[in-house]
């Protein structure tokens, strides 16, 4: 397996010395450098913090139509697996909240993840990129930026294969390619056209687990795939769109932008072991879909206006957003597959399916709105936001009567920041959002019906103090209040009540001394769900799932006598939640380490990177509970090596 990879790294590579020296590219990824906060942040194949494009908050950003891409509204259709966007064309992501998301024009509740595409520069560059490991785990990557009229048009290109092995055992081929085009006519228009496509192939879908009564599963031997082999699973994702930015004058910016993105899933099949007992026994059904595809048209304009006061800056925002979405969904199949036990393969031949006909879903959601915000030197920043949205879905589900919902809210938010000294500033904020609310799981009666969008709110205040120039603590409090959309007792996925996240994040980042830098963070988080049947003591008060805290620290030591040589460590400990709608299941709490190195060097003049990291050292087994609305049991991943070599020429 390594040959494979090595030899086309090797051989992309000795194409393009020829390029000569140039400003670093891959080779320079670092999440922990690049954090400015433990709230999280990615670059490149790294990541770090507390939250991510799918969780923030205990919420998901992504399927409340929180993602921005260079700060402009983008609408990511919920499709399982993949990235936010097509990963040729991400650079990385940030998500903001607290003090972090109110420079964004217009917030939304649970965070924001702004999305960086891999903007072109204007200087010949090719970064190939060779990775090997967890497991028999391979990939090779050549991203390049390629200027085409000096100052004025530049490209990048890239291509990525990878042979994914999974925790569990399954693996999947994976391709992607992407293309950015960045033109520049004059200093003050910029015109930013992409494409990226990526696509997931004989993936392996691991069986899910779900366990009924009071005990967890048993332990079973990790690494032992035992998925059926006709069980696949195949997703293409593709993304592109165009965005504008013209600054007639340094007073005025407008910038516009408009968004495709198409996520096609020609097969899906699902496994699963229900009502799992203590001794690994469950009931197993097989779900097979016919083709299913999510798709959306998204995009915004927006006039910015700065009005200038002696030391005082006041800006006013004019926008207009909008999406369109459509998905074709439903028509599943389950076919019983008797008893068996988790963690032993028992192949069976492909059953027989026979799928219904399929259901329509489409949505717009249009918006307009207009934001000031005023900032004042040494003293405090504010900033107050109206909106109103415009919001219309119609679900047609064969057999049954067509679903029609709309709403059309006012959407307001407010914030402010107090500046008591150059190191210490307090600040609030309120934020009134409209959000999806996801479709029915796959375990309930009514699998895959959309849910009626909802009303959330968000409430945050703290303060962010630099210790020193190099190292900010961010503290703070929040509270979210959404509906609450689960199965009933019958299971029906419903809504239930309603669901609050009250919370307290802390963040510690920064060089503390010269060559370390430090990115500590906790969160802890108070979810509750009120509603008809807490009261009667059908489901317990706790949602499924919350993590009551997760504490991550990292940290990387390199100074500069160690010559490009720097060493790392992460901890993560997260205490856990209930499995169970009663409470009465809780899954134990984990605590992980991983080890890794970098070297930095120059071979001819060219930047390189080395990099190892060791997993999981201590070799922890614990479960977890996975899968956003579908929540299943699996394992944490063991003790696992993995080593990769980037470099720009």
């Amino acid at each position: 397996m390594i040959s494979r990879i090595v030899v086309p790294g090797l051989l992309a590579a000795a194409l393009v010395c020829v390029a000569g020296p140039s400003h670093a590219q891959r080779a320079a990824d670092n999440a922990v450098s690049s954090a400015q906060d433990a709230f999280g942040t990615s670059v490149g194949d790294e990541s770090i913090g507390l939250y991510d494009t799918r969780n923030a908050r205990g919420f998901n950003p992504m399927s409340a139509g929180n993602v921005r891409i260079e700060g402009m509204y983008f609408d990511r259709p919920s499709s399982g697996p993949g990235e936010v966007i097509v990963d040729r064309i991400m650079q990385g992501s940030t998500v903001r909240v607290g003090i972090g998301a109110q420079s964004y024009p217009f917030p939304a509740p649970t965070g924001i993840v702004d999305v960086r595409l891999r903007l072109p520069g204007d200087e010949f560059l090719v970064s190939p990129f060779i990775s090997y490991g967890p497991y028999n785990q391979a990939s090779v990557e050549v991203d390049s930026q390629i200027p085409l009229i000096s100052g004025k048009l530049s490209m990048s290109l890239g291509g990525r294969w990878e042979h994914v092995e999974e925790d569990n055992g399954t693996d999947a081929e994976d391709w992607s390619a992407g293309a950015i085009l960045r033109w520049r006519p004059t200093d003050n228009v910029e015109v930013i056209p992409f494409w990226g496509r990526a696509v997931r192939a004989d993936w392996e879908a691991s069986p899910w687990i779900f366990v009924q009564g009071s005990s967890l599963p048993p332990k079973i031997p990790r690494r032992v795939n035992y998925a059926q082999d006709w069980a696949l699973y195949k997703q293409t994702d593709t993304n592109y769109g165009v965005i504008t930015r013209f600054a007639p004058s340094d007073k005025w910016t407008i910038r516009a932008a408009i968004f495709r993105a198409h996520y096609d899933r020609p097969i899906s099949h699902l496994t699963f072991y229900s009502n799992t007992q203590a001794d690994g026994t469950a009931d197993i059904s097989y779900l097979s879909s016919p083709p299913q595809f999510f798709s959306s048209y998204s995009g915004e304009i927006r006039v910015s206006r700065v009005f200038a006061e002696g030391p005082r800056r006041h800006t006013v925002h004019l926008t207009g957003r909008g999406r369109k979405g459509k998905r074709l969904f439903g028509g599943t199949d389950v076919v019983s597959g008797g008893m068996g036990v988790i963690g032993i393969p028992a192949p069976v031949p492909q059953p027989t399916f026979v799928f219904d006909e399929r259901g329509t879903d489409d949505s717009s959601q249009w918006t307009g709105g207009a934001v000031y915000q005023g900032n004042w030197p040494g003293v405090g920043a504010i900033s107050l936001g109206l909106q109103k949205t415009y919001y219309d879905r119609e679900v047609v589900t064969p057999g049954l009567p067509i679903s029609l919902s709309s709403s059309n809210p006012w959407l307001y938010n407010g914030g402010l920041s107090i500046y008591v000294s150059e190191s210490l500033t307090f600040y609030g904020s309120y934020t009134r959002g409209l959000e999806e609310s996801g479709v029915a799981t796959q375990q309930a009666s009514n699998r895959g019906e959309a849910q009626p969008a909802s009303i959330t709110e968000q409430i945050d205040a703290g303060l962010r103090y630099s210790i020193t120039p190099s190292v900010q603590l961010v503290a703070g409090v929040f509270e979210i209040k959404k509906p609450y959309f689960e199965r009933d007792p019958t299971n029906l996925y419903t809504r239930l009540g309603t669901l609050r996240h009250r919370g307290i994040e802390l963040s510690l980042a920064g060089e503390v001394i010269d060559g370390l830098t430090v990115v500590a963070g906790t969160v802890l988080l108070q979810a509750r769900v009120s509603g008809n049947l807490v009261d009667q003591g059908a489901i317990g008060s706790v949602p499924i799932g919350a993590k009551p805290r997760i504490s991550r620290l990292d940290v990387e030591y390199g100074p500069k006598e160690w010559n490009g040589i720097s060493v790392d460590a992460r901890v993560e400990n997260i205490k856990k939640g209930f499995a169970d709608a009663a409470n009465t299941l809780k899954v134990p709490s984990h605590t992980t380490l991983n080890l890794g190195a970098r070297y930095r060097f120059k071979a001819f003049e060219t930047p390189a990177t080395l990099r190892v990291r060791v997993q999981n050292v201590t070799n922890t087994y614990a479960w977890d509970l996975q899968g956003g609305n579908n929540l299943f049991f699996a394992y944490i991943g063991e003790r696992r090596f993995s080593m990769s070599l980037a470099a720009d020429f």
